[in-house]
């Protein structure tokens, strides 16, 4: 009972922005401000101006491994087009136990900064022991024979695979994947509405400064942080026009 406690305590907004504030002081986190504060729904770690989200919109949600509430809940208050993308082994056979309905379209692929086929090596623990649910391709130790070699697509790429025309949110969870997309992203044309993204320059070779340089990178394209979660890692940009 105390054990599962103090996981709901660890998982609280209390300790997670303490936690937060404690590694800013260290130096360990960037410090961000919001740059337009706005009615913002929280669905899990992540947050949206709904009422910036319009039916009919184009999402695309990169690295749902077992969790798709989110995406549930943005398509009972909006119905949008949800296009949901995972490669790693995990998530392909979860997806298929769910009743996912009209939700979303699933597909096997990863997105990345340039098209090919690539390895992903499963997350390591503290102990060293592989995970069975989180895949990353920042881990390219050669040594290692537990990669799973996977299809990835930029984001142009994904949109005339699918034949959209444009693409209004996008949500990321790419496990250290994200500096090198919105880099290719940010050179093309595209520009998504609203962008969600979890940074991790908290694994081992992410300075935090290449989640600085990503954050800048997106304000001088004309985004504005309109989010920042309790733990400081989920973020929520809003193209500067308010009204679109």
């Amino acid at each position: 009972m105390t054990k599962n406690l103090w996981k709901k305590f660890e998982k609280s907004n209390f300790f997670q922005s303490a936690k937060l504030k404690i590694r800013q002081w260290y130096g360990r986190e960037p410090k961000f401000k919001i740059d337009l504060k706005l009615n913002i729904t929280t669905f899990g770690d992540w947050g949206v101006p709904l009422e910036h989200v319009h039916s009919g919109d184009v999402m695309y949600s990169f690295g749902i491994c077992d969790d798709i509430d989110f995406e549930k809940e943005i398509y009972k208050n909006k119905n949008i087009s949800i296009n949901a993308f995972d490669p790693t082994p995990y998530s392909v056979d979860w997806i298929k136990k769910q009743d996912i309905g009209h939700c979303l379209q699933f597909h096997p692929h990863a997105v990345s900064d340039r098209n090919g086929h690539f390895y992903l090596y499963p997350l390591l623990n503290k102990k060293g022991r592989a995970s069975k649910k989180m895949y990353s391709f920042h881990t390219q130790n050669k040594e290692r024979s537990d990669g799973v070699k996977v299809e990835a697509l930029t984001i142009d790429s994904i949109m005339k695979k699918l034949n959209h025309k444009h693409v209004d949110i996008i949500k990321m969870d790419i496990e250290g994947a994200e500096y090198g997309v919105i880099n290719n992203l940010l050179e093309s044309s595209i520009r998504p509405r609203i962008i969600m993204m979890e940074y991790h320059h908290r694994f081992e070779g992410i300075n935090k400064k290449e989640t600085i340089g990503s954050v800048n990178a997106l304000k001088c394209a004309g985004y504005l942080l309109v989010y920042i979660s309790p733990a400081g890692r989920e973020m929520c940009f809003l193209k500067d026009d308010p009204k679109a």
